[in-house]
């Protein structure tokens, strides 16, 4: 699973439960979530359980589109950033107006970064641009033999 569902589907659990801020760290296949003294841990089954069931809920009403500033969204977001940049493993603080990451590459190098409310909120309009660049040129081209010259 990817870091960007498995951080929308995290980021959706802490939308329910009203938690602005947390700590959160994956090493390995397990998220560890940290909520003042209590910590949740998230493998992939849980994920993909708490993400059915959140499909279901949207399946059951009709919404609009979730706006880019809430919390699923910029998480999700944060994790298309480290799928793209191969990240093994991280430590996440998230307070209201900032994150701040320290990750692991998968080749080993370390770095650290923090992000603004306004940079993640441009990083999820840089991937959805990226998106629809992408489902643009999925459209299915024209077989090779309509392009010969007819004879």
């Amino acid at each position: 699973m990817s870091h960007a569902q498995a951080l929308r589907v995290i980021g959706q659990t802490l939308e329910e439960a009203g938690v602005p801020t947390f700590k959160l760290d994956k090493h390995a296949e397990i998220y560890r979530l940290w909520t003042g003294k209590l910590v949740f841990r998230f493998g992939p089954a849980d994920i993909s359980r708490l993400d059915a069931q959140a499909q279901k809920r949207r399946g059951k009403r009709l919404t609009a589109m979730r706006p880019s500033t809430s919390l699923s969204q910029q998480l999700r977001t944060l994790g298309g950033h480290l799928d793209r940049i191969e990240i093994s493993s991280f430590r996440l603080v998230w307070t209201a107006g900032s994150a701040l990451l320290d990750y692991e590459r998968v080749m080993g190098e370390r770095n650290c970064r923090a992000f603004t409310a306004e940079e993640l909120r441009q990083l999820g309009l840089h991937r959805s641009l990226l998106r629809s660049i992408d489902d643009f040129f999925r459209w299915p081209l024209p077989e090779r033999e309509s392009l010969k010259p007819s004879e």
